[in-house]
């Protein structure tokens, strides 16, 4: 009789040993993936240059809408030269438009206003409009967006 007690001693005593370690390896295994959640590994933003076309197709005091690579920019041309903003409203994403008279882009889903530099000067936006780099090379002018 104290064989087969023995035997069972060290029988559960080895299954539960085997099941503790499995399920402090599964536990492990999840903490580290819920960190590496709340931790994501930064990838570096890759840009590519666009080209728009030659400066004179933006007229002076003028923005013109464009649809580039899945990005709906606005180009706009000040005596101070040509800037580059995104048309997604930062307060719910609706799409701005550029008034000339008032010298400002407005969201029309709350009269969201941003001034020509994107600033946010009205309404409930929180912050300025993305702006993209605007590069002139031999004429022709270039907008660097984020490629996926």
């Amino acid at each position: 009789m104290a064989i087969i007690h023995d035997d069972f001693g060290r029988r559960r005593f080895l299954s539960q040993a085997v099941m503790g370690f499995g399920l402090l390896f599964g536990m492990g295994t999840l903490g580290l993936r819920f960190l590496q959640f709340l931790i994501p590994s930064p990838t570096p933003k890759r840009y590519e240059a666009v080209l728009i076309g030659a400066e004179s197709r933006v007229p002076v005091g003028d923005a013109v809408p464009m649809d580039l690579g899945g990005q709906k920019i606005m180009v706009l041309r000040t005596n101070d030269g040509v800037v580059a903003f995104s048309r997604r409203c930062t307060d719910l994403g609706c799409l701005v438009s550029w008034s000339k008279e008032r010298e400002q882009f407005v969201c029309p889903c709350h009269q969201g206003v941003f001034d020509k530099t994107g600033r946010n000067i009205a309404g409930p936006p929180p912050r300025p409009l993305d702006r993209f780099e605007v590069v002139k090379r031999g004429g022709q002018l270039y907008v660097n967006i984020q490629s996926s």
